[in-house]
């Protein structure tokens, strides 16, 4: 009651508690059922691990599902496979076997820096079969909800270490606790495609199986051009007399090249004879590299915005007539137009030669006592006595008063030939 007696001012409503069996039964829940948000960031953890030697190679997975339970699966490959081959080999035999046992969240660890740079964009692959592997790894990792992948120190990861360099070099078959397997192909394959008919096929023809044209002509000339060329190891250089030997490029690759040393990551943005010249000294040759350059560089979007373009007029430049602003100014007047408000349909302009300053006025009707008002309250009033007033052969401006007007405050009229 005291406490009612205090709180009064504040305009208060009480009403009677009910029941709290349905609260009881809500805090209880909360209580013993845990959050849901923690059992969803349980993640699984994958150790991945391959080897090779000269004959063939093997892989060692470890999968750990948040329960504590283990997965081991060995992997023998039956042929010749890298080192990064072999990891990557080995990081899509795991990605499988999680998809397999149903995992969603992963944690990948590897002790191959290579290979975990690659997948995380932090390296570039550059060579084309690890490509396609990135790319595969990629694929596979869009069917999980998160995978992140990690570098483990190996030695960290001796123990699985160990045992994929035993899967590369024995077969293991008394061991029943593990998944063994064994794969006869690599997961990915390199597809080498036909390359177009381009000018190194007759030279290549002829020094390695002595195949020359039907054409007597053309035959006596290709064998005076092949004594510039040589055959290393299957690919074509060109000999020179004071320069190291020039790869000789296919057209597909020219494209590429002429970017790089453009504007790639040392680019100079280079005119077209020097790009060539560069080009040469980096160890490359076609015939067509010198037009070839200049065409590139033609198109280059960024050396056509920045480029020191000659920019005089096509024209010769035409002096100024006004020595100041508003001395010299040029008048004239413009009809019939519409009839606005106030009878208005004429105009009278003038405009200054130095600064292009315009004045204008309507007028309904055109007399010289109009042009002599506008001068007075547009021109003079506002910018002074000019020296020279300009205008055509009409009446209004050859009248004896308008005439008498200019003359009287010192001001020169001259009279252009339109």
């Amino acid at each position: 009651m005291t406490w009612g007696i205090e709180l009064s001012q504040y305009d208060l409503r009480y009403e009677p508690r009910h029941a709290i069996k349905a609260q009881v039964m809500d805090d209880f829940l909360v209580e013993v059922t845990g959050d849901p948000t923690e059992e969803m960031s349980i993640r699984w953890r994958l150790h991945v691990d391959g080897a090779s030697n000269q004959t063939s190679g093997g892989a060692r997975i470890i999968l750990e599902s948040p329960a504590g339970i283990i997965y081991e699966q060995s992997i023998k490959f039956e042929f010749l496979v890298s080192n990064n081959q072999a990891e990557y080999e080995a990081l899509l035999g795991g990605l499988i076997l999680a998809k397999e046992v149903g995992a969603t969240r992963l944690e990948v660890c590897s002790d191959s820096q290579v290979v975990i740079s690659q997948v995380n964009a932090s390296y570039q692959a550059r060579d084309s079969l690890l490509q396609k592997y990135l790319e595969k790894v990629k694929e596979l990792s869009k069917q999980f909800e998160e995978v992140t992948i990690q570098h483990v120190p190996r030695e960290r990861n001796t123990w699985i270490d160990l045992l994929s360099k035993l899967a590369s070099t024995k077969p293991g078959a008394g061991n029943q606790s593990l998944i063994q397997g064994m794969i006869k192909e690599p997961a990915v394959t390199l597809h080498l495609t036909k390359i177009d008919p381009s000018w190194m096929d007759p030279i290549t023809d002829f020094l390695e199986i002595g195949k020359l044209p039907d054409n007597e002509k053309t035959a006596r000339a290709l064998r005076r051009e092949v004594a510039k060329y040589a055959i290393i190891q299957g690919q074509l250089f060109k000999k020179g007399l004071s320069q190291p030997l020039l790869k000789c490029l296919h057209p597909d690759q020219t494209d590429y090249v002429l970017r790089e040393v453009h504007e790639g990551c040392c680019d100079h943005h280079i005119r077209g004879k020097a790009l060539a010249r560069k080009l040469i000294r980096a160890g490359y040759y076609w015939p067509s590299m010198m037009r070839d350059s200049q065409e590139f560089v033609r198109k280059c979007v960024k050396c056509q915005e920045n480029a020191n373009f000659h920019k005089a007029p096509a024209t010769e430049l035409s002096i100024l007539t006004s020595s100041r602003p508003f001395s010299h100014w040029e008048v004239d007047l413009l009809r019939p137009f519409p009839v606005g408000p106030g009878q208005v349909k004429y105009l009278i302009v003038a405009v200054d030669y130095y600064t292009k300053w315009i004045e204008a006025k309507p007028l309904a009707s055109i007399s010289s006592s109009n042009c002599r008002k506008f001068m007075w309250k547009q021109v003079i009033t506002r910018f002074g006595i000019p020296e020279v007033v300009i205008s055509d052969n009409g009446t209004q401006f050859t009248d004896k008063k308008f005439v008498e007007f200019l003359a009287g405050l010192g001001i020169k009229q001259k009279f252009s030939s339109v």
